[in-house]
């Protein structure tokens, strides 16, 4: 996948799994914000737009937004180190505001189950998230991510 493109869809799963709980933490923003600001996989990308574009698109559409999101990921072709990338992307984000919620593990499951990466490949990459990396409640199995998603606040 192109950089411009891959940086577009990191950046969507960030926020996907970040209001995907419907809860959209302080510290998990600044968490998208700083791996934008110094990481290379994000190196050039300004996300101030695409972000708030994304944010918006996510709080009006909800869990079909994810649905949407899961579909793109499905037709990406991406390359291991792509998604181990996105797979950090994700841990980071999830682990930003110190709550791993159960919708986020769900999130990460599903976006697991679209990668052609092998769950040891990953585990042995993040061992440290080994407990919710691995799939014991099936996640991962379902096609969709079906629950509702409500937003308490506008952030």
């Amino acid at each position: 996948m192109k950089t411009e493109e891959f940086q577009n869809l990191l950046l969507k799963s960030a926020i996907s799994v970040m209001a995907c709980d419907g809860s959209i933490d302080d510290a998990e923003i600044a968490e998208i914000k700083n791996m934008a600001d110094n990481e290379i996989y994000f190196m050039g990308f300004d996300i101030e737009k695409p972000f708030e574009e994304i944010l918006q698109y996510i709080k009006e559409k909800g869990k079909n937004a994810i649905n949407e999101y899961l579909d793109e990921l499905n037709q990406c072709d991406l390359s291991h180190k792509q998604e181990l990338l996105l797979i950090e992307v994700l841990i980071r984000t999830i682990e930003s505001d110190n709550k791993i919620e159960d919708n986020e593990i769900k999130f990460l499951q599903l976006v697991k189950s679209k990668l052609n990466v092998s769950e040891e490949i990953i585990i042995s990459q993040f061992p440290q998230q080994m407990k919710y990396l691995i799939d014991f409640n099936n996640y991962g199995l379902h096609e969709e991510f079906t629950d509702e998603i409500q937003f308490a606040s506008n952030k």
